[in-house]
């Protein structure tokens, strides 16, 4: 009856001679060959500190001024900021007289608990992560200003990257917008009362007129109350 190999348990090859199998390193063996020196832990905390920094980066080619109105919207991954664009491109925007300026904030990366800054080596982990979120927004903003470019109107595309209530506003008033579009995320009421939105936080400390667009699906679930 041939016998499981194991370390303690040696078995034949086809040579005849035995044949041992290294015992797995133990949970406090990997992470010593895992833990990071005091150097590349400092340098971590540096890489993460410097992409607290706030960023402006242009994707769209200089135009020449002739905008009578500044338009900035906003825009996220969701649907319901797709929809806020496509609103405003068709009953918004007019091509001969405004420039659209769009903005997307991209998140600060954040290093999960479950890491930990001792027992693993991160720094290569923070750059692809903040390359990746770059690469994302950077697509987002080149996909819809080609859009807004195609329709005949001035166009800017600028990621931004922070907290995205502060870095909008911030950046709004930079600009000059005169106004911005923004989509609603439609949470639910309790939900807004412990969370907030970026819309809200907009509407209520924004210096220029924010225009709020609700999703269709959104009107949908919450209509309008009527009097009797």
């Amino acid at each position: 009856m041939s016998s499981v190999p194991t370390a303690d348990n040696p078995t034949e090859t086809q040579e005849g001679q035995s044949q041992t199998f290294p015992m797995a390193s133990s949970s406090e063996e990997q992470k010593q060959q895992q833990q990071q020196t005091p150097e590349q832990t400092a340098e971590a905390q540096k890489k993460l500190e410097q992409l607290r920094q706030p960023v402006h980066e242009e994707l769209m080619e200089k135009q020449e001024q002739t905008h009578q109105r500044i338009i900035a919207v906003a825009l996220d991954q969701s649907e319901h900021s797709e929809y806020a664009f496509n609103w405003a491109l068709e009953n918004l925007i007019n091509p001969q007289s405004d420039q659209v300026v769009l903005l997307n904030v991209r998140e600060v990366v954040n290093v999960p608990a479950s890491f930990g800054l001792i027992y693993m080596d991160i720094r290569d982990w923070i750059d692809r992560t903040e390359y990746e979120q770059m690469m994302v927004s950077h697509k987002l903003l080149k996909h819809f200003g080609a859009r807004i470019v195609k329709a005949g109107a001035k166009c800017r595309a600028i990621a931004l990257r922070g907290d995205p209530r502060d870095e909008l506003l911030h950046k709004v008033k930079e600009v000059n917008a005169d106004m911005l579009v923004i989509g609603s995320r439609g949470m639910g009421t309790l939900k807004r009362a412990f969370v907030g939105s970026v819309s809200d936080y907009c509407v209520h400390n924004s210096e220029c007129p924010v225009v709020v667009v609700r999703h269709k699906h959104e009107k949908e679930m919450h209509p309008k109350k009527t009097h009797a």
